[in-house]
């Protein structure tokens, strides 16, 4: 059901369409705002609300905007969660490169490909456990709250709102001083979840932290994990990001 952006009570519509590129935005009963004014706004106003973490732009993506889904994840959402991994491979193996020399690891002296496919695969399993995490910990800790939660719009919720680790790709291109900045990106990309998952969940942040910092918790150990059952010890200190 559509939702109003300012307040987050449900609304019966959107807009009116009159005709064809003529409507009129529908004001929400409850806090007498439009109901949706992104509904006029091109996709630069959203961004630039998302950078700056209104939670109206959350609720907008998340119960408006996306098609209502019981199940799975959006096909757009699910691109740019493939997409972030990618540039989470890209951005380990980039520190790994600029950085071996003065670590001397082995792992440096394998073929391209395999490579590769290490660092992807240990993408691949932060992902999914930190969203296994984040999932276990609002079942754990505010599942009483509802009758059914929509686990996959927390993993929507989590994709969506981690659009800032797209910046990173950028300090790399223009070489910003070999991302000694990026726990920069990280800060950003954190209170962007915090933001997102609290506009979805209707909890307050400090609740919604303590979930992320769970999840974020089981991914570390995850990654220390797989490093050392993979006898790449060194590798901790060029990976992690």
């Amino acid at each position: 059901m559509p939702t109003c952006v300012e307040c987050g009570a449900p609304v019966t519509n959107l807009y009116t369409e009159y005709s064809k590129g003529n409507i009129r935005l529908t004001p929400c009963e409850k806090c007498k705002k439009f109901a949706d004014k992104y509904v006029e706004h091109d996709f630069v106003i959203i961004f630039i609300d998302m950078l700056l973490h209104k939670p109206q732009v959350y609720r907008h993506l998340l119960f408006n905007r996306l098609e209502y889904r019981d199940h799975g994840i959006d096909p757009n959402v699910f691109k740019l969660g493939i997409l972030l991994v990618l540039f989470d491979v890209y951005i380990k193996w980039f520190r790994l490169e600029k950085y071996y020399t003065v670590s001397n690891i082995s792992f440096i002296e394998q073929p391209v490909f395999l490579q590769y496919l290490y660092i992807l695969f240990l993408c691949v399993i932060e992902f999914v456990v930190f969203q296994f995490g984040v999932r276990l910990a609002v079942s754990l800790y505010i599942g009483d709250k509802y009758a059914i939660i929509k686990y996959n719009y927390i993993t929507l919720a989590l994709i969506i709102s981690s659009f800032g680790k797209i910046l990173l790709i950028l300090m790399v291109i223009w070489d910003y001083n070999g991302l000694e900045y990026s726990w920069l990106i990280n800060i950003v990309v954190l209170t962007s979840n915090v933001e997102a998952l609290a506009v979805f969940l209707n909890v307050g942040y400090f609740k919604t932290l303590l979930i992320l910092i769970f999840g974020l918790g089981l991914k570390v150990l995850a990654q220390i994990f797989f490093i050392q059952v993979t006898n790449n010890p060194l590798l901790l200190t060029l990976l992690s990001i």
